[in-house]
């Protein structure tokens, strides 16, 4: 049987698209830290990442976390809508930003993270990066569902 000419099957198609999720959202927080190196800089720094990598490796975390929640909000429900998309970015943005807030937590305490100055700059990334992953959420939902899965058949007023 020649295995070739096999329709790629729904898991395999919702799997791919988690995957490709994970890496827009990596290509998205890398692009995000770069807007944000003057604070993140610090941040890299402080915690002891190589100054050369900071940007990638700071946006290394979103690949996980952007292709499992894809995964969990859009491919296993079946459902590929705009809030789901700015769901998927706004946790993805969070629980990347939550990796390194443990991170800084494991090198610093959490005294050190509870300080004023340390307070607002955490409070400032957390704000920035969650507008853009709600931003960035939208795009990929787009494309999304403009490539229906072959079991999926065409987009219905319900999934809008």
């Amino acid at each position: 049987m020649n295995d070739s000419r096999r329709r790629p099957t729904a898991f395999a198609f919702a799997t791919r698209w988690s995957l490709l999720a994970g890496v827009y959202s990596f290509c998205c927080a890398a692009l995000t830290a770069f807007f944000l190196s003057s604070v993140l800089d610090v941040f890299a720094d402080v915690i002891g990442l190589p100054a050369a990598f900071a940007v990638p490796i700071l946006a290394a975390p979103a690949f996980p976390a952007g292709a499992s929640v894809w995964w969990a909000l859009v491919e296993r429900r079946g459902t590929v809508t705009y809030l789901r998309g700015a769901a998927f970015g706004l946790l993805t943005a969070l629980v990347t930003g939550l990796v390194w807030t443990v991170r800084f937590v494991s090198v610093w305490s959490t005294e050190m993270l509870a300080a004023g100055p340390v307070r607002l700059l955490v409070g400032f990334v957390f704000g920035a990066v969650a507008v853009a992953g709600v931003l960035v959420g939208f795009p990929i939902t787009y494309v999304r569902r403009r490539n229906r899965a072959p079991a999926d058949g065409p987009a219905t007023a319900k999934s809008l």
